[in-house]
Order: structure tokens, then C-alpha cells, then sequence
């Protein structure tokens, strides 16, 4: 999703249309683009639901309990199954070896990923989508040639390495360090919240090669274990406890010179810029949870019975799940127009962020709501209702939480910063 412009699932029209999803019209009332899964998208978007409905909605719940998190062996299995639907390399062009789908199909993998197992879902966006458009965008073509290919077979698992112990959103203060010597980068320093990082083999890690000159002295290096070992410790977590997210540590760890991505001090805003698009990945996470919860509730409430007639005929439970659909609507929206304007070649801080802070902040009221409606059986693992909740509560944090969002909002509204 990350580089390339739409290809044909997005027209310009002047006045805002109907758009069809899931079988509903729906209305995109932001500037003058128009949004439409046309045919194409649309078999994607049964193949991908029919695919989870049969192979990894049965297994969520017990994988949950089981895997925390999941061993290495059993994601690779389950990504190997994912890979034909075109979820590794989804928006990669066909010469690197991906899919080139345009990014509404892209939105729409994401989500139906994510209403099944968001677990899986953030495995495979870090695989996706947190390396490999860097390579794309800005490797060398040794690192391309040597490293694309690996990650798109699954030979690597990939992680992406910036947020440290003392170091959240606040990129510009990192304290891993690079130092130069000879033929290498000594790294040391310590990342924290890693996803993937406990059963990646390569690692994009963000250091300071030049302390002095702050953001300007940021870099970013080409970690594979095998030739530079780190070691990792799990963090066990509220939600997404599927997914492995660790803190790694690196301790005099000798980096190929070759490995520099880019320049020397040039990763501040190559940092920034991929945070805002795993942003809206993430965003897109959170509709999927949402729209699983949605239908979760309305199963419920039709099957439920009080006072001899189903629940879902009550006027208290409707009010709940009409709120749970238009927030998730909406959300879906704001998703939808980041990636247009991503589509656009656009830097888009403010959409990124509206969509991020607005998807996770909705998901964790809608798998509220739905909770609600399935009453005491709600907070029962009988019922998926409560792992959504928790990991939707766990989705507001991942790639700066909702009040750095809100700040980011915020600056680029006012043109003032209240960062300091």
C-alpha cells in the first residue's frame, strides 16, 4: 500500500456518489475523489472472507489461549496459507516479485485479516509492510537483490525497530547507538514494543550514528541475525497475545557498513514517513475488529431470546449496534481517504492520524458496545466479543498512541507545535 498510486479503483468525480461495500451503499463526502470496489476487488474480498471463515476464524479463540505468543513454527504455517491470497508483497510491483494491488485492496485483505485474527494480522502487516516498502523505496540494490526475495518467501521474518524504553513517539531522542568502525556499525542500545521482533531474523534498526546532530544524525541499518546476533525478551500483553512483540537488545553488535539504508542521518524522516503509513494499516486493523464485532452483536441478538422474543427486536439494543455501524463507517472513511491520498504520493501527517486515533478509539467503543449487547456472556471466552475488546484496547498504542495522534492533528492544523 505503501508507494504506489491507485490503479483504477478510485475516480474523480465532482460531487460525492454512492459507494458500494459489503453490498451497501454508502456515501464518500471527502473532496472530489470516489471510491468503488469494482469487480475485482470484490472477488478478493470473498475470496480472503471465505478463506478466514474456513481456515483461521475456527482456530482465534484457541490460539489466543494457547500461543503467548505464537511459536514461529505455527505463524509460518499460518503465512505460508496467506501468501497466495496476497498478503506478503501486497502492493509490491510485480518486478520485486509482489502482487501490485492497488490500496482499497489492500484496505480490504487488511480488514477481513483482522476480523478473523488480529493477532495474524499484525504479524503479517509488520511483514508487509514494515520493510519491505523501505527496501523498495530506499535499499540499494545488493540489499534488494539479497533481502526482498528472502522476506517475500518467508525464509525472513522482518521486524521494524524504533521505540525504545525511554523513547516512544518522540523519535528524534533515540539512544541505540551506531558507531562506525572500519567496515562496520557497532550498535548497541535497546527497542522495545517490536512486533515480530522475537521471531524476526532481520531487523530495521533506527540509530543515531552522530548524536550531536539530533533527528539530523538518525540512521537506519539492515540488522540480519545471522551475521549480527541480538537477543530478545517477550512482553506479555492485555491484547493481540498471539503476536509476538518483544524487546530486543543489542550489545556491541557488529552491522555490514553495506547494510546503511539510505545515507547518514537521513532515517529521521524515512521514520516518520513509514509511521504514518502503518498508522492507517493500523487504523485498518481496528475496522476489522470492529466490523467482527458488529456482526458478532446482530448473530447475538437475533439467536437471544428475553420475554419470548429475540433481543435484537428491543429498541436499547438497536441504538447500540446502529452506533456500533455508523462509528464504524466512518472510521472506514477516514481509513479510506488516507489511502487515496497515500494513492496521491501525498504525505498526509493530519489524514494518517485522524484515521488512526479515530479507528482504534472506535473499536474499543464498539467491542464495548458489543459486549454490552451479549450481556454477562460478553466478558466469557464462550464468546470472541472479549478478546476483541482487548484487542482493540491494545491497537490504540502500536505506532504512537492517540494522543500523540492528536497532537500530530493538532500541529498540522495550526501550523504550531506542542511537541517538545
Amino acid at each position: 500500500m505503501y508507494c504506489h498510486p491507485c490503479t483504477g479503483s478510485c475516480r474523480a468525480l465532482d460531487n460525492a456518489q454512492d459507494l458500494v461495500y459489503n453490498d451497501r451503499k454508502v456515501t464518500f463526502t471527502e473532496g472530489v475523489m470516489i471510491l468503488e470496489l469494482n469487480e475485482e476487488q470484490k472477488i478478493l474480498q470473498k475470496n480472503a472472507r471465505d478463506f478466514m471463515e474456513r481456515e483461521i476464524i475456527p482456530i482465534a479463540d484457541e490460539y489466543d489461549r494457547k500461543y503467548h505468543p505464537m511459536p514461529k513454527d505455527i505463524a509460518l504455517g499460518l503465512l505460508k496459507k496467506l501468501v497466495p491470497l496476497g498478503y506478503v508483497g501486497s502492493t509490491l510491483p510485480p518486478e520485486h516479485g509482489g502482487q501490485g494491488l492497488d490500496l482499497i485492496s489492500y484496505a480490504v485483505l487488511g480488514e477481513e485479516l483482522a476480523k478473523a485474527y488480529v493477532s495474524l494480522g499484525m504479524i503479517v502487516l509488520i511483514q508487509d509492510g514494515g520493510v519491505l516498502p523501505i527496501l523498495v523505496a530506499h535499499g540499494t540494490p545488493e540489499q534488494k537483490a539479497k533481502y526482498i526475495p528472502q522476506i517475500m518467501s518467508l525464509e525472513k521474518i522482518s521486524c521494524f525497530c524504533l521505540t525504545e524504553p525511554d523513547v516512544g513517539s518522540g523519535a528524534r531522542d533515540l539512544t541505540t547507538t551506531a558507531v562506525l568502525n572500519g567496515d562496520h556499525y557497532i550498535v548497541n542500545g535497546t527497542k522495545t514494543w517490536i512486533t515480530n521482533g522475537g521471531i524476526a531474523d532481520l531487523a530495521v534498526v533506527f540509530a543515531s550514528t552522530d548524536r550531536s546532530k539530533g533527528a539530523r544524525g538518525i540512521s537506519a541499518l539492515l540488522v540480519d541475525k545471522d551475521e549480527s546476533p541480538f537477543t530478545t525478551r517477550e512482553l506479555p500483553k492485555l491484547g493481540c497475545r498471539s503476536c509476538p512483540t518483544s524487546e530486543l537488545n543489542f550489545e556491541d553488535c557488529r552491522v555490514p557498513r553495506s547494510n546503511l539504508i539510505g545515507t547518514e542521518g537521513s532515517a529521521y524522516l524515512l521514520a516518520l514517513s513509514e509511521l504514518a503509513k502503518l498508522r492507517v494499516a493500523v487504523g485498518i486493523g481496528a475496522l476489522g475488529l470492529a466490523q467482527a464485532s458488529i456482526e458478532a452483536a446482530i448473530k447475538y441478538a437475533r439467536e437471544r431470546k428475553q420475554f419470548g422474543r429475540p433481543i435484537g427486536s428491543f429498541q436499547l439494543i438497536q441504538e447500540m449496534i446502529a452506533d456500533m455501524a455508523m462509528m464504524t463507517d466512518a472510521a472506514r472513511f477516514l481509513c479510506w481517504r488516507a489511502l487515496y491520498l497515500t494513492g496521491k504520493g501525498e504525505v498526509c501527517w493530519k489524514e494518517a492520524s485522524m484515521a488512526k486515533a479515530y479507528s482504534t478509539e472506535m473499536a474499543v467503543l464498539v467491542t464495548s458496545k458489543a459486549i454490552q449487547v451479549h450481556g454477562a456472556y460478553g466478558i466469557s471466552e464462550e464468546y470472541p466479543v472479549e478478546r476483541y475488546f482487548r484487542d482493540a484496547r491494545t491497537l490504540t498504542f502500536p505506532d504512537g498512541a492517540t494522543q500523540i495522534q492528536k497532537l500530530i492533528i493538532g500541529r498540522e492544523l495550526l501550523g504550531i507545535s506542542a511537541f517538545v
